[in-house]
């Protein structure tokens, strides 16, 4: 059953405990609040999953199988992605997800979204692109926007966990680059998720995005990052997330040039990142350039690689670098008062042991050891620096 009510200019859909299937990318009205019939996380146990006889889930009935696909460069969002698309002065709470995406498209490979939540904005990772935007909207960035207690594909992970991280036979041909002629994880790995947990795509105003707050997400996997906030960003707070199994960064602040600022992760749990395509891509955190952010008390759960399968593009590794690895690849450019804080981070095993410093290496990842690095105010934390052509500010303290 679905209730309705309007008081003081919001309009409040209240879902009881069932399944709804969900086959588009659905525009969410603004001034609108979707509320489940209970929380389904239990974050001192984040990965135990709810009665689901309790619970509202929203199980997708369509999903990326086919690597040849346009996810990007579809001319209609509504109907090539499937989720939600959240407007301003919108709030979701208490609900679960389950996504049925099996691979990344190849034209998602720099990322565009196909999250379970987005905010309004372009389609394409880059507004010039084309004129398409998220779920059918007019593209301006989404303002006062609140997700909390949600959990996303859990529903079908206790079948599809024996995948994770399972070589498929085959889809290793990453020698060049031209991924349309070769099979560099063109093959599904079988693991039924949604592309992305949260997404703030680019907007077409130069405000974009602003006043977002991400509280007790959990996420049993995701075919790209887990939480990704791109473009300009102002005023974002991600705090007590779970995300495992992300086949790319867990965590994301994809500013490009659009100086995304005040931004603050706080007690979020990232546990094996890059694994759903094994060996090739992803670190625990990550930045493509920003103006502010703050990650306190997070904790990065991450393997020691034996064998991370090197880029086409300089034969460089791009998994298992560090826990915070701040990158100068896809645009990222760092305002020269930049501001990056790392405050508290526990650094782990996937069993839970600790690494230190004296495990890794100094300024740049060696194999089987992660990059530690000196911070401006002299304390050495588990981050990397993947380029000195920008200067970045980075303080520590643990």
């Amino acid at each position: 059953a679905i209730t309705c009510e309007l008081s003081k200019g919001i309009k409040t859909y209240r879902f009881s405990a069932g399944i709804y299937e969900i086959d588009e990318q659905l525009l969410v009205p603004e001034r609108t609040e979707i509320v489940g019939a209970s929380n389904p996380n239990d974050m001192a146990e984040p990965t135990r999953s709810p009665d689901w006889g309790t619970q509202t889930l929203f199980l997708a009935t369509r999903g990326a199988t086919d690597y040849s696909m346009h996810y990007c460069h579809a001319k209609d969002m509504v109907k090539t992605r499937v989720g939600f698309v959240l407007s301003s002065d919108v709030a979701v709470r208490d609900v679960s997800y389950q996504g049925i995406d099996t691979i990344r498209p190849n034209d998602n490979g720099a990322l565009c979204g196909g999250a379970v939540f987005e905010t309004k904005g372009c389609a394409e990772n880059d507004c010039k692109v084309s004129d398409v935007n998220t779920g059918g909207s007019d593209g301006i960035g989404s303002v006062n926007v609140t997700v909390e207690n949600v959990r996303l594909n859990d529903y079908y992970y206790a079948e599809d966990a024996f995948k994770v991280g399972y070589a498929v036979p085959g889809n290793y041909d990453c020698r060049t680059g031209n991924f349309s002629a070769e099979c560099c994880f063109c093959l599904p790995n079988g693991v039924r998720s949604s592309q992305v947990g949260f997404w703030t795509p680019e907007t077409r105003n130069p405000e974009g995005t602003r006043n977002v707050v991400v509280r007790n997400m959990v996420a049993s996997s995701t075919q790209a990052d887990g939480i990704n906030l791109h473009g300009r960003v102002v005023g974002a707070v991600v705090e007590g997330a779970y995300f495992q199994n992300a086949g790319d960064d867990t965590y994301a602040v994809w500013g490009g040039a659009s100086d995304p600022e005040d931004i603050v992760f706080r007690d979020c749990v990232a546990v094996n990142p890059g694994v759903l395509r094994p060996n090739w891509y992803g670190n625990c955190v990550a930045t493509y350039g920003l103006k502010s952010v703050t990650f306190k008390g997070l904790t990065c759960r991450a393997p020691t690689l034996e064998h991370p399968i090197p880029s086409p593009d300089g034969g460089g590794v791009q998994i298992g670098l560090s826990m915070f690895v701040f990158q100068n690849s896809f645009w990222a450019t760092y305002a020269k008062n930049n501001s990056i804080r790392i405050e508290g981070w526990k650094f782990e095993t996937l069993a839970g042991a600790p690494y230190t410093a004296s495990d890794g290496s100094m300024n740049k990842p060696e194999p089987q050891k992660f990059a530690w690095t000196r911070s401006e105010n002299r304390v050495v934390a588990p981050y990397y620096v993947t380029s000195t052509e920008q200067v970045l500010h980075v303080v520590a303290v643990q």
